[in-house]
């Protein structure tokens, strides 16, 4: 069946890069690798200020600041005429937006004006970014024009996939053609992020005692991420023999450096490849504070390495775990709800190791082959 699907689609997949650290990145690797090993004819395209593996780059000739939604960087506007032409030239067959930006709008376009179908991915909850990004003055005038053109925008779509129940049930309600949607949660390499992959002595590399419980996270160091949670938890409880490690870089990197940063958290910047594997299976715990994830696929990523998690209830990740069996869910928004699932497992560290062995055991109905397969079914059905 992939074999058939694998001439049968031609696939470009059509992202907004806003900087190197992104969900969005990893996934489009992880997809393209699938593709690749497959057979299929699969090209990520974006526009960028510099080349980023495996898109097809187009450069610039307009950047546009994003404001609060992601402090600090800029979506990029390319020359609409060149790559409806390297479309046509690479007689693609399937346009997917994976983003709602400026690229995901000329994929729209493009598709409509060459009559391909258009797969438009869903994963970003614009109604949170509104209501907690958008200044005070702001919110009024841009919520509602905001959300009327993303229901227009996704009406247009031949299909659209939805990363969580949470999501799908919602643009139900908010009357989307139920025939349209698709539920397309995470998926997982669980052969590249592995407990094998544990090496309690490279925590020495990074300043971290190996004898110490090691909590860490690893993303977008932004507001949008609720990471002060946990910061400010490792400041005030003081968690005995216990150290924070944060994982990534991002707008506010330098300023919660500055505050929190000491014996008890530590900051490690970009980490990738090989590092970054040992650094999550050495871990004993991941947290994601995040009430904005609609993927959350680092969590998946600390689960696969047999890592516990902690993560809210809000978003993505709550649907991949079962409270006190593979991790740990506290109410989004609420620091004494976050401060009462970490003191338990702080009070019982044999449960925070066990919520990692659970959490690897549940991977097997999220990998990335079981993601591939079922989302090239469906799109094939609009060849």
């Amino acid at each position: 069946m992939q074999d058939e699907l694998a001439n049968k689609l031609r696939v470009a997949w059509v992202a907004d890069i806003f900087d190197e650290v992104s969900g969005i990145i990893t996934d489009t690797e992880e997809m393209y690798e699938l593709a690749q090993a497959r057979g299929y004819f699969w090209q990520p395209v974006t526009t960028y200020k510099k080349p980023i593996h495996p898109f097809h780059i187009f450069d610039p000739i307009l950047p546009v600041p994003t404001g609060s939604f992601y402090k600090g960087t800029s979506m990029y506007v390319p020359d609409f005429l060149r790559v409806v032409q390297f479309f046509r030239k690479n007689k693609f067959n399937v346009l997917v937006s994976n983003t709602p930006g400026v690229m995901g709008m000329l994929a729209m376009a493009a598709a409509k004006y060459q009559s391909l179908p258009w797969v438009d991915i869903y994963h970003t909850d614009i109604d949170y970014y509104m209501n907690d990004l958008s200044g005070r003055l702001v919110k009024p005038f841009v919520k509602n024009p905001a959300l009327f053109f993303l229901k227009q925008y996704q009406k247009q779509a031949d299909l659209i996939f939805v990363r969580t129940r949470e999501f799908y049930e919602l643009m139900v309600k908010k009357g989307h053609d139920e025939r349209k949607l698709r539920y397309y949660p995470a998926g997982v390499n669980a052969r590249h992020w592995n407990p094998e992959n544990a090496d309690r002595a490279s925590l020495k590399d990074h300043g971290i005692d190996p004898e110490m419980t090691v909590v860490i996270f690893v993303g977008r160091i932004t507001k949008v991420k609720d990471i002060e949670f946990l910061l400010r938890y490792f400041t005030e409880e003081k968690p005995e023999k216990a150290v924070c490690a944060v994982i990534g870089g991002g707008p506010e990197k330098e300023l919660y450096e500055k505050k929190y940063a000491g014996d008890r958290v530590k900051f490690l910047g970009v980490q990738r490849g090989a590092a970054l594997q040992k650094l999550y299976a050495s871990a004993d715990l991941y947290v994601l504070p995040s009430a904005s994830e609609t993927l959350g696929k680092t969590v998946l990523e600390a689960m696969a390495s047999g890592t516990g998690v902690v993560v809210s209830d809000k978003g993505g990740p709550k649907d991949y775990v079962t409270h006190g069996e593979n991790g740990m869910i506290f109410k989004a928004h609420d620091y004494d709800s976050f401060k009462q699932a970490m003191h338990s497992l702080f009070s019982d560290r044999a449960h925070m190791k066990m919520l990692g062995t659970k959490g690897r055991e549940s991977i097997g109905n999220h990998t990335d082959e079981k993601l591939f397969e079922s989302f090239t079914r469906h799109i094939a059905e609009l060849v």
